[in-house]
């Protein structure tokens, strides 16, 4: 597959890092330099002028920032209405927003962009998760979440020695909000819904500004289905404009008060480098650094490197928190809600909450210069092992090439099959059953059965315990596996991922999979706990196995089980999402050479990726 790299940026060396063939592509000029900024007019000289090179070089996919590849071309018919170019070239775009979308396109009416935006052969990657489901809200189609990342190059790898580097708190970035200028021109229509969303958010932590405007207070209207064009180009740019304001004011909340608050309480210990703070508080800052190796060798001289996310996002990471920790600098940043999905808090980056405890979090990390440098060493670690743009890549390319599925869906529920298969059974064994979800629907549906739910977590068996005290169920806190003893597993960030196997850098699940820390367990052969506790297997009716990869490992400790059990259900991977986890060919040809049947394999919430297996004994 043919790339082609739309004004170049961080993807050539992602393409270069994954071996990928890409094709630079010219972006859409503009006299200011701001791409951003060009217009219908010269979006359409630039799709002319690149259109011939697309099919010549058979570019397959557009890859951009902030939309930069988007451009039109001219109907063949002579009509005066302009197409989209990647439509007309039969080419998937896709755009990676490092700003909010609406500030993407600054040269273009927003009829136009809306208009744009309804092509279903255009990806839109947003760095923040709060954004992507905004715009997926307002029907948007290809909205995805892929998060920032740094570059791919050479990185200095060497451990820092703390003695040499500079006693500062760093930080580097501009100030770029005019809603705190003295000659910004401020009207209550354009503060409003801004001021009242922080105010709300200061007591409902959770709530984003669409859910406070449309939701709570009903402020505007939401695009609905049967609204015509016209209607949602309203609602959208109506919405959009009235959130500018909670923009700015986002950008007051999570950097620039923390940036005054330092100036008037560290003086010269705090080093400001960037622009706009004049302009905006008088203050005086270093102007930024010439080159890119000039600011990694910056965070690297420096002690602590504090990063502070501006307006453009409510609950992701920037570019900076990636560049900081992929230089092997130590990373100080504010508690945005995605900073420990992408790393482990204490171990690979420090975070503080407010004033006080960035405080208090300073004067600790400058009197503990080793603890900080294994924080650095092992959050260089965490970036260069997953957060490399080639990473970002990857999982962009995966999600636009699915794989075929090697089965078929049933169109049926679990329910229905298994009233059919097993009207009444005796005994079910509910493996991994987390807090107890399964074993609540199974006492539901089959009141007379004796029900062991097995849960090696504590903080989950606790819960599954309580749970099972009410439904008359019987918890085990053990893991089924291939042996009997104890083991390590792996917690992970979605509490219901915790697995035996261990984390896959890149698997499309990353985000729940990624691992917080271990806990030893006790686990068991299945075949030994029916001996051990007085168990007939030919008792046993149902075994339910949803254990993140292990459901091979726990059939092979069930061998005398599975002569006489009469239905398994069994969590099964299409794509691999653990560190040598069994694929779906491989757990369904172990089961049929036990004498099953595969009956239904039912789709789950990823049906790409995972689904639930039924196989029974036939008569």
């Amino acid at each position: 597959m043919v790339l082609g790299v739309v004004g170049g940026g961080w993807w050539r060396e992602a393409c270069a890092a994954m071996h990928r063939e890409c094709v630079d592509l010219p972006i859409a000029s503009h006299p200011g330099g701001n791409p951003h900024c060009a217009d219908v007019a010269e979006r359409l000289r630039h799709g002319e002028a690149i259109a011939a090179l697309l099919e010549e070089r058979r570019v397959e996919r557009l890859l951009d920032i902030s939309g930069s590849g988007l451009a039109f071309r001219r109907r063949g018919d002579g009509s005066p209405d302009l197409q989209l170019l990647h439509e007309s070239a039969r080419v998937l775009l896709c755009s990676h927003f490092i700003d909010p979308l609406v500030t993407a396109f600054q040269g273009l009416d927003w009829s136009v962009v809306w208009q744009s935006l309804q092509s279903a052969a255009w990806v839109k990657a947003v760095w923040d998760r709060v954004h992507a489901l905004e715009l997926q809200r307002f029907g948007v189609p290809q909205v995805l979440q892929l998060r920032m990342a740094a570059p791919d190059r050479a990185y200095d790898r060497t451990p820092l020695d703390p003695a040499r580097q500079r006693p500062v708190i760093s930080f580097v970035g501009t100030q770029n909000s005019g809603y705190f200028r003295s000659t910004a021109p401020l009207s209550a229509p354009q503060l409003f819904a801004g001021a009242l969303a922080q105010a709300v958010r200061g007591d409902l932590g959770d709530m984003t500004f669409y859910d406070i405007y449309h939701d709570l207070y009903g402020l505007g209207e939401p695009v609905a289905a049967g609204d015509d064009l016209q209607a949602r180009i309203r609602k959208t740019a109506t919405y959009f404009q009235a959130k500018m304001f909670f923009h700015a004011a986002l950008c007051l909340r999570n950097r620039d008060r923390f940036v005054i608050f330092l100036k008037r309480h560290l003086g010269n210990l705090f080093q400001l480098v960037g622009n706009g703070w004049d302009a905006a508080y008088g203050f005086s800052a270093d102007p930024p650094l010439p080159t890119y190796e000039a600011y990694l060798q910056h965070f690297r001289d420096s002690a602590v490197n504090l990063n502070l996310v501006n307006g453009n996002a409510e609950s992701g990471l920037n570019m900076r928190h990636f560049e900081i920790t992929a230089a092997g600098g130590f990373l100080l940043c504010y508690q945005q809600p995605e900073v420990g999905e992408c790393f482990e808090i204490g171990r690979e980056c420090a975070v503080f909450r407010d004033e006080r405890d960035l405080l208090e979090k300073i004067r600790y990390y400058l009197a503990h210069g080793e603890e900080r440098a294994a924080i650095a060493h092992a959050g260089q670690q965490r970036t260069l092992g997953e957060h490399l743009y080639s990473h970002r890549l990857g999982t962009l390319l995966g999600a636009l090439e699915p794989r075929p599925l090697p089965v078929a869906f049933s169109a049926r529920n679990w329910r229905e099959d298994f009233a059919e298969l097993v009207p009444e059974p005796d005994i079910i064994l509910d493996c991994g059953a987390n807090v107890g979800q399964m074993a609540e629907a199974y006492r539901q549906f089959y009141p007379r059965a004796a029900i062991y739910s097995f849960e090696p977590v504590g903080s989950a068996f606790e819960k599954l315990r309580e749970k099972c005290a009410a439904l008359g169920v019987t918890p085990v806190r053990k893991a089924v596996g291939d042996r009997d003893g104890k083991a390590w597993i792996n917690l992970t960030a979605g509490a219901e991922s915790n697995s035996l196997l261990e984390f896959l850098p890149g698997n499309p699940c990353e985000r729940w999979h990624r691992v917080v820390g271990r806990e030893e367990i006790e686990i068991c052969t299945l075949d030994r706990w029916c001996k051990d506790n007085g168990v007939d297997p030919r008792r046993v009716s149902i075994i339910k196995m949803d254990l993140q990869g292990a459901e091979l490992k726990a059939l092979y400790g069930a061998r005398e089980l599975l002569s006489c059990v009469k239905l398994l259900l069994v969590e099964v991977s299409f794509v691999p999402l653990y560190k040598d986890c069994p694929l779906f060919e491989e757990v369904d040809r172990f089961i049929a050479e036990c004498g099953f049947r595969r009956r239904a394999v039912y789709a789950s919430d990823q049906p790409h990726n995972w689904g639930d297996a039924l196989y029974y004994k036939p008569d």
